[in-house]
């Protein structure tokens, strides 16, 4: 099942295209005080584009590409300060897009004479360029005179663009874990199945704030062609 012998070709050039699914770790219940709940929830987005393999023998290569990548995750939180005689609650939707450079190492199996096993292993870096993050949030509190009052905002800002003092300002860059398995099959056609953990805290923290800490974390399933 392991081929030693040397390929047939030094660069093997690829399309991968799939559907992913997108979500966050943070540690915004251990940091603020005042959010009581606090739940984000991944959502489906897509993936595209080309990849590049150095094989250094029939059984190993080196993989890299360009993919793009469109990330998808919704939140909702709620807060509440017996103090000030205040609650509040949000709903937040994110959408980015984000070009995504993978680099793994790649174990090729033999599982027959037209079928080959992969276990890829490495890092990505990625760099979001757009996005959109939607924010509808209620608020319930009491004046000066002890009437309670009702009160409803609505936003929508740049994913990339928040200022560092806004909820959930994001970084550009992104890097992580890539981790994967996939199958070909008569040397053209691509199924594959990756992770991605991400590693860098993403969050922008204005100084004197508390020390957030959000990380990416992705799935990825994807079809391709080997040319």
């Amino acid at each position: 099942s392991i081929d030693t012998s040397a390929p047939d070709k030094t660069l093997t050039f690829g399309l991968r295209a799939g559907l992913n699914s997108s979500g966050i770790s943070n540690n915004y219940l251990s940091q603020l005080p005042e959010l009581i709940q606090g739940n984000f929830y991944w959502r489906m987005g897509g993936q595209a584009g080309a990849v590049v393999d150095l094989n250094i023998r029939r059984y190993f290569a080196i993989e890299t590409g360009l993919l793009w990548d469109f990330r998808k995750y919704e939140g909702s939180l709620m807060a509440a300060n017996a103090d000030e005689d205040y609650m509040g609650s949000m709903f937040l939707r994110a959408r980015a897009h984000y070009l995504n450079i993978p680099a793994m190492a790649s174990f090729r199996l033999n599982l027959g004479e037209q079928t080959k096993w992969h276990l890829d292993a490495g890092v990505y870096y990625a760099y979001g360029i757009a996005g959109k993050r939607e924010t509808d949030q209620y608020y319930a509190f009491s004046d000066i005179d002890g009437q309670l009052i009702f009160d409803h905002d609505k936003t929508s800002t740049k994913y990339f663009k928040a200022d560092q003092k806004d909820f959930l300002a994001i970084k550009h860059a992104d890097f992580g874990l890539r981790l994967g398995t996939g199958m070909t099959f008569f040397n053209r056609y691509f199924i594959g199945v990756y992770y991605q953990h991400g590693l860098r805290n993403v969050v922008k923290n204005p100084s004197g704030a508390p020390k957030i800490t959000v990380r990416n974390r992705n799935w990825n399933v994807s079809l391709g062609y080997n040319f």
